[in-house]
């Protein structure tokens, strides 16, 4: 077959085509440190790219709520501590109204103390944060104890629950009902608080022991419950590390599919731009070839 000059030019020109549309490909693999910056580059890596894009997502997604969750988990812990440190008082004062030196003045005053423990665990009982209240379950906008009155609870039984993983929910709040209602004794804490100030202020010491029992059946409630969310708060700090565990993962692999090896890319971006130079020096050189040049 002859080769003509039309052949030839054709010929360069196309190749002069495929080396630009080459190095163009280097440069911006180069830039953008992407392997792979459109679907054509490597179609048989579009499902696993695409796979790994939405678990990186959805994976971000889990470990804001389980921030979220291990937040409102640690406010409820610091609050349920402040309640276990009242009860422990409340009973310290107890034992020592039992002290039968004490006068009938000395007990009014321990009444007094018992009271104030009383308005400050009705100040946890009702603690808000960010506009929230800790124990109104999912009337989260509704104080629990508007007084502190026995049998009062204006909140909801319901626990706010926060999805960790696929699939998966955790409870991060608590009731107030359920921490301080009736722990199986007939009264609430309140009712509970009252009568212990009640006996206190009549001078009756003895009335006072009599609600120590019931007291310690409400702390060791009122731990149980502490330990319930604590055992969730576990769940939820290893959920949240095996999570970032997994995105990790995933970039790495999302990694090695889409990202280029920039030493790798510079080096051919180099050697395309060495040859892409040849092939126009060339390319000029035939260009300027003539039918007259063989006729001399």
């Amino acid at each position: 077959m002859r080769a003509t000059l039309t052949t030839t030019y054709r010929s360069l020109l196309a190749n002069l085509s495929q080396s630009t549309n080459r190095l163009e490909d280097l440069r911006i693999q180069a830039a953008t440190g992407k392997r792979m910056n459109k679907p054509s580059d490597d179609p048989s890596a579009i499902r696993p790219v695409l796979d790994s894009r939405g678990q990186i997502r959805s994976s971000e997604r889990f470990l804001r709520t389980l921030g979220t969750s291990a937040d409102r988990l640690g406010i409820l812990d610091t609050h349920l501590d402040r309640v276990d440190n009242l009860m422990v008082r409340t009973k310290e004062t107890l034992v020592y109204a039992g002290n039968g030196s004490l006068s009938q003045q000395d007990l009014a005053t321990l009444g007094d103390q018992v009271r104030l423990m009383k308005d400050e665990l009705l100040a946890v009982a009702n603690a808000n944060v960010d506009g929230k209240y800790l124990f109104s379950g999912y009337k989260e906008n509704m104080r629990p104890y508007p007084t502190g009155t026995p049998g009062e609870f204006e909140g909801d039984t319901q626990l706010i629950e926060l999805e960790i993983g696929p699939g998966e929910k955790v409870p991060v709040s608590l009731s107030g009902d359920a921490v301080f209602g009736d722990p199986g004794t007939g009264k609430d804490i309140w009712q509970l608080f009252d009568n212990m100030i009640a006996a206190l202020a009549a001078g009756d010491s003895g009335a006072a022991l009599a609600e120590m029992d019931d007291l310690d059946q409400a702390a060791d409630h009122m731990r149980a419950q502490r330990s319930q969310m604590g055992n969730i708060a576990q769940r939820v700090d290893n959920a949240q590390l095996n999570m970032a565990d997994m995105r990790i993962d995933m970039m790495a692999m999302l990694s090695r599919y889409e990202d280029a090896d920039l030493v790798e890319t510079i080096t051919n971006m180099t050697m395309q731009e060495t040859a892409f130079k040849a092939a126009l020096d060339i390319t000029s050189r035939v260009s300027r070839l003539s039918i007259l040049d063989y006729m001399r």
